[in-house]
């Protein structure tokens, strides 16, 4: 009995023991969960809605820069040297989004003044977010030997820590960095005029109508049609042009051959402002890249060539090159008149039926409005070969005269005159020279000429031909 007493008292003796273990390594692993969990909270250096960042400081070697969002973009309201320039803003949005949510991944104890110096945080580069009122400043020393890590501080916090070099790349940024990477500072439809030279001369000059939508050409060219369609291209790919490669200031325009550029490039803003920009096809590579020189901002940057081919634009590149003189499904009469034939049609889209000397032609039948649409369609539509607007030809013995009544009872009138130069022609509409060259192979030249089409016409139309 005894033996057995004794067997229990051992027991609960053991039991008593082991549970006073349990419970004292219990308190001292939640002492180190504890710790573990204080060091990763502090290791949260800030935790901010990005979206209510309102100014940002920056403080770098070369300046001390302030940027305020204001009307949904941010812009340099200061800088110690007085300087300015239009800012990258993913750069700025980049930075307000990194240090909306930061986090060290170890801390190296408190800092000192002997460990500021170590880490390069005597002389930090230091950036300030204002976010919702309060204001959050982060301190950025040297990088780590491996490259993985920075050191830094954070206000309101006593240690020393290592960020992600990733997070940190995201926030420090020279003057350079902080500069917009764009070609020009303007968004769609914030144009008003483009203007491009080559060697001192003016190429083309475009000016955008608000109220109207188009771009137009200066009086000389006013009637020759802008393709809208080519200046909306050239508006758009400026607008969203970023460069390559940004070089920075120059002390030499010469240094990448800005000194005699390949062209020269005034764009002005609706708001009044203007951006002057230099091009250079510099060194070997020209096929592929072209230097670009920022006169306002006062730096150079490198684009792909293909990109700003609108440097390489001519006027005849900008106009429509294929121009109508008169719809089929607006025209109630028209006539022809050439050296091989002259003729005239009147035309009734209601009835699909159409008159010539006299004899019906029916449109509605799907093989003779083929022929006629085609016969109609040789000389009423032009290609337009070149321009020339400081010729000033006359009016006289026309190659080709074509006339046409509209359904609202006004005329239009088209006559080309040779320019003496093989089968070039001067346009003239309504009596007036357009500055249009045309080629007159089309009327009698090839099984598709305006005569052939005329002749097949009229075979199945049971016409003569008026020869």
């Amino acid at each position: 009995m005894k033996k057995i007493l004794i067997a229990f008292i051992v027991l609960a003796v053991l039991a008593a023991a082991s549970v006073s273990a349990f419970v004292i390594a219990k308190k001292k692993s939640d002492t180190r969960t504890q710790e573990q969990n204080n060091i990763l909270a502090d290791n949260i250096l800030f935790q901010l809605e990005s979206d209510k960042t309102s100014k940002i400081e920056i403080s770098c070697a070369d300046d001390n820069y302030t940027f305020e969002y204001q009307n949904f973009i941010w812009n340099l309201t200061h800088s110690d040297k007085g300087d300015s320039f239009s800012v990258n803003q993913s750069v700025l949005t980049g930075i307000a989004t990194t240090f909306g949510s930061l986090t060290a991944d170890t801390n190296y104890g408190a800092a000192t003044t002997d460990t500021l110096k170590r880490y390069g945080l005597d002389k930090p580069y230091t950036v300030t977010v204002y976010n919702d009122g309060n204001a959050y400043t982060l301190n950025i020393g040297n990088i780590s030997p491996t490259g993985d890590y920075y050191y830094v501080t954070a206000e309101g916090k006593e240690n020393v820590y290592a960020v992600a070099s990733s997070d940190i790349t995201s926030l420090m940024f020279d003057r350079l960095g902080l500069m917009s990477n764009e070609l020009i500072p303007y968004t769609d439809n914030e144009l008003s005029e483009i203007i491009l030279k080559r060697d001192g001369k003016v190429v083309y000059d475009l000016t955008f109508d608000n109220t109207t939508g188009i771009w137009s050409l200066p009086e000389e060219y006013s009637l020759i049609e802008v393709d809208q369609s080519v200046t909306s291209r050239i508006e758009t790919n400026m607008t969203r042009l970023t460069a390559e490669v940004m070089l920075g200031e120059l002390d030499d325009l010469a240094a990448y051959g800005f000194d005699k550029p390949y062209a020269e490039m005034t764009i002005k803003g609706s708001d009044g402002t203007e951006q002057k920009l230099l091009f250079s096809y510099y060194g070997n590579d020209s096929d592929t890249y072209t230097y670009v020189y920022l006169e306002n901002a006062g730096i150079a940057e490198v684009y792909y060539t293909y990109d700003v081919r609108f440097i390489e634009y001519d006027i005849f590149d900008l106009v429509l090159q294929k121009v109508e003189n008169a719809s089929m499904y607006n025209v109630s009469e028209f006539s022809f008149k050439c050296a091989e034939a002259e003729d005239s049609f009147q035309v009734n889209t209601t009835d699909e039926t159409a008159q010539c000397r006299g004899t019906e032609i029916k449109l509605g039948n799907a093989e003779i409005f083929g022929f006629f649409r085609n016969f109609y369609n040789s000389f009423s539509y032009l290609n337009i070969t070149g321009i020339d607007i400081d010729a000033k030809p006359e009016l006289k013995d026309p190659v080709l005269s074509a006339s046409y009544t509209l359904n609202d009872g006004s005329t239009v009138s088209v006559d080309l005159v040779s320019t003496g130069n093989g089968s070039d022609c001067y346009l003239f509409k309504n009596g007036k020279y357009t500055g249009n060259l045309v080629s007159s192979d089309f009327i009698s030249s090839g099984n598709s000429s305006m005569i052939n089409l005329y002749n097949t016409l009229c075979s199945h139309a049971g016409i003569e031909p008026n020869s």
